[in-house]
C-alpha cells in the first residue's frame, strides 16, 4: 500500500524499546497504523507532527496543528491473555499518560470514562482504540493517542469543542521535545501493559476516573440524554452510575456532557 511505499527505513527511529515511524504530515495516525499493521509484523508507532484528518469518536475528527499537538498510534498484537482484556487498552494510554504528566509535570489527571484525560476538569487528550481482524480473530489492535501541547492545537476549534480543552502549556508544563515526551510516555505505555490483566489496573482507573459523587448529563448512544452519576468501572470496562432516583445500573457505551445541569445544552 501507499502508506509503506512512500515512506523508505530513513522515516524510522527506535524510541524505548519501539519501532516509530516519523512523519511530518499525514491525514490521520490510526488510519496509517491500521493499514501499515497488515503489511509489517510485529508492533511499531505511526507519529506525526502534523495530523490533518485524525479520528476521534462518533468519527469526529482530531484537529493537529504544527508542532502543538502529539499525535500518535500504537500498533499492538494482543497476545491470547490479553485479548480477554481489550476493553482495557484505551485506560491503559490514559494511566500512562497520567504517569507521565505527574512525573514530568507534577499535574493530576483524571481520567473522563472511557477514553478522555482531563486535567483541572478540561480535556487534555483522547485515546481512540481500534481493531483490524484476521478473520474471526484479532489481529491488531491500534491505539491512538492526542495530546494538546500547546494551546493553538485547539483555538481556531475551541467554538465547535464538545468539552472544554487545556493543554500543557497552559497547566505550567512545559515541553521542550516532542519527541522526548513520546519516548517516556511510549515507556509508560510498556508498564501499564505488565498490569493489563489485574485489579491493580482497574483499581487505579477507579481512583482517577472523572466526576465521581456529581451528576452529570451523559448521552447513551441509544440517543437518550439523562443525568447520571458515576460510581465505578466493573473489570470489564463498563460503568456503573447512579440515576436521580437512586437506582444503580450498568452502560457500556455513552458520552459525558460539560454541564451538570440538565437545564443547560447537553452540545456545550
Amino acid at each position: 500500500m501507499e502508506v509503506v511505499a512512500s515512506h523508505s527505513d530513513e522515516n524510522w527511529i527506535n524510541l524505548a524499546g519501539w519501532q516509530v515511524l516519523c512523519l511530518e504530515e499525514t491525514g490521520s495516525t490510526n488510519q496509517d497504523a491500521m493499514e501499515l499493521s497488515y503489511q509489517k509484523p510485529g508492533e511499531f508507532v505511526v507519529w506525526a507532527r502534523h495530523q490533518t484528518a485524525g479520528k476521534g469518536r462518533e468519527d469526529r475528527q482530531w484537529y493537529s496543528h504544527q508542532d502543538c499537538s502529539l499525535t500518535f498510534s500504537v500498533v499492538l498484537r494482543p497476545d491470547d491473555e490479553e485479548r480477554q482484556f481489550l476493553s482495557r487498552f484505551t485506560a491503559l494510554g490514559a494511566l500512562a499518560l497520567a504517569d507521565l504528566l505527574k512525573e514530568a509535570c507534577g499535574l493530576e489527571a483524571e481520567i473522563k470514562w472511557p477514553n478522555d484525560v482531563l486535567i483541572s476538569g478540561k480535556k487534555i487528550s483522547g485515546i481512540l482504540t481500534e481493531t483490524t481482524w484476521s478473520g474471526a480473530a484479532i489481529d491488531a489492535l491500534i491505539m491512538g493517542v492526542g495530546v494538546n501541547l500547546r494551546d493553538e492545537a485547539f483555538e481556531e476549534t475551541a467554538s465547535q469543542l464538545r468539552f472544554p480543552a487545556t493543554s500543557l502549556q497552559a497547566e505550567g508544563c512545559r515541553i521542550d521535545s516532542s519527541q522526548e515526551f513520546l519516548e517516556k510516555l511510549l515507556d509508560f505505555v510498556c508498564k501499564r501493559r505488565e498490569q493489563i490483566g489485574s485489579t491493580r489496573l482497574i483499581d487505579e482507573w477507579n481512583e482517577r476516573l472523572a466526576f465521581k459523587g456529581e451528576f452529570r448529563l451523559i448521552k447513551q448512544y441509544q440517543g437518550k440524554t439523562e443525568m447520571l452519576c458515576p460510581v465505578s468501572i466493573n473489570p470489564d470496562g463498563s460503568l456503573n452510575v447512579r440515576d436521580q432516583s437512586g437506582h444503580t445500573r450498568v452502560i457500556q457505551s455513552a458520552e459525558f456532557s460539560a454541564s451538570r445541569s440538565a437545564s443547560e445544552p447537553s452540545s456545550s
